[in-house]
């Protein structure tokens, strides 16, 4: 629990991902749709600066939930020990996003932090509380969390595994 008035749990993931982090940062910022099946359709609003932008995104599941839009504030840093990389996102209001008509999501944080791991692949941590809207106390306690692992393995599961007993390339 962290305590700012929302009664929403803090969740932890991680999990190994069979590329470096540089490239696990470049799919969850640019290639959302290799691994989030439930994307509608996705923009960036406005960049800010080389590490900063504004993104929004609709997502459609659960039917008959209606779909969910969320605007973020995402900053990145590629620049931390070891080659580690980092990416962090909260929820913002912003005036050139007109209503979509589905239920406003609300990311109260979001953190993935990319490090090298061994023979070019990434510990990948994730630390999610957001509020989807319309759930019940009950369900983000006994369900986001696993909804969290499962996004963190289809972003892994977007890589190829690497086999050590695959052909061998001519350098």
């Amino acid at each position: 629990q962290v305590g700012d008035g929302h009664p929403l749990r803090l969740w932890k993931v991680s999990t190994e991902v069979e590329a470096p982090p540089a490239a696990v940062l470049h799919r969850v910022l640019r290639e959302r749709h290799l691994w989030d099946e439930d994307l509608l359709q996705s923009k960036v609003v406005e960049a800010l600066d080389k590490n900063m932008e504004v993104y929004h995104y609709v997502t459609d599941s659960m039917a008959p939930h209606p779909r969910r839009d969320c605007v973020v504030l995402r900053h990145w840093r590629t620049d931390l020990l070891r080659g580690a990389c980092l990416l962090i996102s909260i929820s913002v209001e912003h005036d050139k996003l007109p209503a979509e008509g589905g239920v406003k999501a609300v990311v109260l944080t979001s953190q993935y932090l990319m490090e090298p791991s061994t023979m070019g692949r990434s510990r990948v941590t994730h630390v999610c509380r957001a509020d989807l809207r319309g759930r019940s106390p009950e369900w983000y306690n006994k369900v986001f969390g696993h909804l969290c692992a499962m996004e963190l393995a289809r972003i892994r599961d977007s890589f190829p595994v690497l086999s050590p007993s695959g052909p061998e390339t001519k350098i």
